[in-house]
């Protein structure tokens, strides 16, 4: 059985509209099928857990949305290990999918769960909290934020805009990053442990991240004097924010940052005000339909 779970209002109707054109294709192949509709936030993961609790061998859940509510449905699988997770992007930004390399139309989405294999894909775990394309501190939040403010502009163009914005009016902030039992200080505008490889529409944060290496690609940027803040942005935009000269890059299996004070995190775009920034890898146990 196939249990379609479902965000009516992601991607500004798209959700609807793909919906229609997957179903059709589901009965054109005599393919059983559930379909299970959110209403309000965090009805995803309640769904996914009801699902998933059940004593099924076979558990295949498709996710129609986007980036939020792949993640709603990644933290309310019961079992990783016994699931197969489907994606049809529908959301504004979509940018797991982009990374996974999964189709944006939505007939061609569903013939690769259809036809395809699951492949064993990474995701993260923080203080708890599921993850599976990026999680992050500093200027990202404060993207966020100022991006559901965002009145004329959504998708990658708000995001941009509030990248833009933010970038120039963000204070560089300070941690402890604490890899391999060592603490390396840091006064820095962003700290992500990526498995995906792009925030916000398509930043390339982690240009180079793989979704099944096994490893988080960690990227710290220190503070950017304001005159060399174009250049900066320049840089991220051409896939070159590794080399940058303010750059840290790791590829590890855990990440932990400590501050002074609280530090809200993103966790796929959710903003958590006070969960501890205690990032692993989780490998080899979720499988996810992807070329």
């Amino acid at each position: 059985m196939l249990h379609i779970v479902y965000n009516p209002v992601s991607g500004g109707g798209k959700c609807a509209q793909a919906l229609r054109e997957v179903e059709s294709l589901l009965r054109e192949r005599g393919t059983a099928y559930l379909t299970h509709p959110t209403r309000n936030r965090n009805d995803c993961t309640s769904i996914v857990r009801g699902i998933t609790a059940e004593d099924d061998p076979d558990q295949k859940i498709v996710v129609m949305g986007g980036d939020g509510t792949l993640n709603e449905a990644l933290n309310g699988i019961a079992d990783p290990a016994r699931v197969r997770l489907g994606l049809i992007p529908c959301g504004s930004g979509n940018d797991f999918a982009a990374a996974a390399g999964i189709p944006d139309d939505p007939r061609a989405a569903i013939e690769l769960i259809l036809d395809g294999e699951a492949r064993y894909t990474d995701y993260m775990e923080c203080s708890g909290v599921r993850g599976i394309n990026a999680i992050g501190t500093g200027i990202d939040v404060d993207i966020l934020r100022r991006y559901s403010r965002m009145k004329l502009l959504r998708g990658s163009a708000a995001y941009f805009a509030s990248l833009v914005l933010t970038l120039f009016s963000y204070k560089a902030y300070r941690f402890e990053e604490t890899t391999d039992g060592a603490s390396h200080p840091h006064s820095a505008f962003i700290a992500c442990a990526g498995n995906g490889s792009r925030i916000g529409g398509g930043i390339p944060i982690c240009p180079e991240a793989v979704l099944d290496d096994g490893l988080l690609d960690v990227v710290i940027v220190d503070d950017i004097r304001p005159i060399a803040i174009p250049r900066a942005l320049i840089t991220l935009m051409r896939r070159r924010i590794l080399g940058y000269r303010t750059t840290t890059f790791k590829r590890q299996e855990r990440l932990r940052i400590q501050s002074g004070a609280p530090t809200p995190i993103q966790i796929d775009g959710e903003i958590y005000e006070d969960l501890p920034f205690d990032v692993r890898l989780v490998h080899g146990v979720l499988r996810f339909y992807r070329p």
